[in-house]
């Protein structure tokens, strides 16, 4: 029976480096950054995680994705809010897709996310590194509004053809993991 354990956590740990690697590359190579918004990917590799493995995984997979992909493959300078902000969005999608993700949990799952992370936080994040006031908060906010409700639709959309409780991918890649976990 342990044995079974030790490896069903091996299985888990490098599952988890894989979805690691996925992230870089999904948020460093597939990416398109404009000025302070960047469109990608990299939250199918998270919300593989989070769906499949649970909350300490998915955080794994965003807080350490973003910190690697930040430190090899630099945008500009790292700062660690913006890790923070991905480890917050990582807990939150998992705390509402894991094993049981209705559409409704999903949608709120994205909306609460991108206003949190998004808007909030990672506004929060620029604003302090251009060193601006409560004034350029609002004006970085402001610019942010239209992009991030694109990439909310975008997310949703496929989150929600991915990962719903009867979505045919999901049902599959359930099946089949639950045969090595």
């Amino acid at each position: 029976m342990k044995k079974s354990t030790n490896r069903q956590q091996l299985f888990k740990i490098i599952l988890t480096a894989i979805l690691i690697a996925l992230n870089v590359i999904l948020e460093r190579f597939l990416a398109y950054s404009v000025w302070n918004q960047t469109i990608s990917f990299g939250f199918i590799a998270v919300a593989f995680a989070a769906a499949f493995l649970g909350t300490p995984y998915a955080v794994a997979v965003a807080g350490f994705g973003d910190l690697i992909g930040s430190l090899l493959f630099p945008f500009g300078a790292y700062f660690p809010g913006f890790t923070l902000t991905n480890c917050i969005y990582g807990l939150i999608l998992a705390e509402f897709i894991y094993k049981n993700s209705t559409p409704i949990k999903i949608i709120i799952s994205v909306v609460l996310n991108k206003i949190v992370c998004s808007l909030i936080l990672n506004t929060l994040w620029i604003s302090i590194m251009y060193r601006g006031g409560v004034d350029a908060f609002f004006a970085v906010l402001i610019t942010r509004l239209l992009s991030t409700g694109i990439l909310a639709a975008v997310e949703l959309i496929v989150l929600l053809l991915m990962f719903s409780e009867k979505s045919k991918i999901r049902i599959l890649l359930e099946k089949n993991l639950k045969k090595i976990i």
